[in-house]
């Protein structure tokens, strides 16, 4: 009796570690990518694809952007863009909350550390950017 209850353990395991990952995650992290793309490359046409059109990007001063000046945006010239550290909240089966850092680095200007707020909806049977609010972190003072 003993033997078949660690099997059933054994077997209940193994299927928990062979489930396929979040799907939904996935996708996001794939459009995170795809906006890492976008990002180096200037690619606005891949940028406008990702972001919705009732897009909110709040800077780290606060300021509010609409998604035609978000996408000027994308035009400056990135040379590092990096993301790391990503948390997922799940609000709706359509919604989702990215929390993630962001490390990028402009041309002719110092590396910058951010800590991002993104709200993904699923619009047209794709993820898309409707919130993201981008807050600076410091680096301690040596």
């Amino acid at each position: 009796m003993r033997f078949l209850v660690i099997l059933l353990c054994f077997m209940v395991n193994a299927s928990l570690l062979s489930q396929e990952p979040n799907v939904k995650e996935r996708d996001i992290l794939k459009q995170i990518e795809h906006l890492r793309t976008a990002h180096l490359n200037s690619d606005v046409d891949l940028a406008s694809e990702l972001y919705h059109s009732q897009l909110i990007l709040t800077s780290q001063s606060g300021k509010k952007y609409k998604k035609d000046v978000a996408l000027v945006n994308i035009k400056n010239t990135f040379e590092s863009y990096e993301s790391s550290d990503i948390e997922f909240v799940y609000i709706s089966d359509d919604v989702v909350l990215t929390n993630y850092i962001n490390e990028r680095k402009y041309k002719d200007y110092d590396k910058g550390k951010f800590r991002l707020t993104v709200v993904w909806t699923k619009h047209e049977d794709a993820w898309k950017i409707i919130s993201m609010q981008s807050s600076k972190i410091r680096e301690p003072k040596k």
